[in-house]
């Protein structure tokens, strides 16, 4: 991914980049599958797009927040 990030003029780049990788190693860790593997099922969720659309300012939030957003939509809930 080579994408750059920022926010009002702020580079995100970086912090987001972390973030997602945090974020995949928790699920994988939660569900016992590779980083790799996490990372897959985490990019095809909106709470993925919504961490990279730096708008929403989810970037701003935890990771386990993130987490937490990521099972909530998996179950159905928003």
């Amino acid at each position: 991914m080579s994408e750059k990030y920022s926010y009002r003029g702020k580079n995100l780049t970086t912090l987001i980049l972390a973030k997602l990788e945090h974020v995949a190693c928790i699920i994988a860790d939660r569900e016992q599958i590779t980083f790799e593997q996490a990372y897959r099922e985490f990019m095809q969720s909106r709470a993925f797009e919504n961490l990279r659309n730096t708008e929403t300012q989810l970037w701003g939030e935890s990771a386990e927040f993130i987490v937490d957003d990521y099972y909530r939509e998996r179950s159905g809930g928003d």
